[in-house]
């Protein structure tokens, strides 16, 4: 069964369709990635009873158990293109707040700072190593600290930088941007970077209404597959 039927019945078990803008979002101005007062979504949404604390556990547990593996890519980035093994960049968070997040550096210190998706030549700038990460996304790992200190979650809408297109996108879609950010989400099971911005604000703001354990445990094993067979990776 495909990603796509997968959560089509999920959705309809719960009694919404991906298709109803009911279940994907409330269409409302926002300011900057933030829900307009009119809009209903000062209230954060995409929680759920434990899920905090679950991403506390899994979290802290993968730090422990990853260690070496962090340690070992970090030695590799620094020796294979010198400068920092991390690479920090500001991005839009819950209810439009900015924050730091770190990534494993998988490209040239003079790169530009923009999305690869849209940058001319983006492949000219991947360090040696940088392309096998991005592929397995293991240059995302640092991201678990994130979620030790709130501003990310294990599942949740991907954070954006403030000068990706997909935030003037989700400003169509208030909830989208009312969920705590994740290390993967709807948009990237269902498509990863293949999915337009459109698509993807639209499948975050569905999440946001629709999280639950079931739906989470789904992006999970979903997201371990496209990561092993590099599905979607651009």
């Amino acid at each position: 069964m495909s990603t796509q039927e997968t959560i089509s019945r999920y959705a309809t078990a719960k009694g919404a369709s991906m298709n109803s803008g009911a279940a994907v979002a409330r269409i409302a101005p926002v300011v900057y990635g933030r829900p307009a007062a009119t809009s209903n979504a000062n209230a954060f949404v995409g929680d759920y009873a434990g899920k905090r604390l679950m991403d506390l556990m899994i979290a802290a547990s993968a730090l422990v158990v990853l260690a070496p593996l962090m340690l070992l890519i970090w030695t590799m980035v620094y020796v294979s293109s010198g400068g920092p093994g991390l690479f920090w960049s500001q991005r839009v968070g819950r209810g439009g707040l900015t924050f730091w997040m770190p990534k494993f550096r998988t490209m040239a210190e003079d790169a530009p700072l923009s999305p690869r998706e849209v940058l001319e030549g983006a492949d000219s700038h991947i360090t040696p190593i940088g392309a096998w990460l991005r592929r397995s996304a293991l240059d995302e790992l640092p991201q678990l600290f994130c979620v030790l200190t709130g501003d990310m979650s294990i599942i949740g809408p991907r954070p954006l930088l403030p000068s990706d297109p997909g935030v003037d996108a989700r400003r169509r879609f208030p909830d989208a941007i009312s969920a705590r950010p994740g290390l993967s989400g709807l948009a990237q099971v269902v498509g990863r970077n293949s999915v337009s911005p459109r698509r993807k604000a639209r499948l975050d703001a569905f999440y946001a209404q629709s999280a639950s354990f079931g739906l989470d445990v789904i992006i999970f094993w979903r997201t371990a597959g496209i990561v092993l067979t590099s599905r979607g990776f651009l």
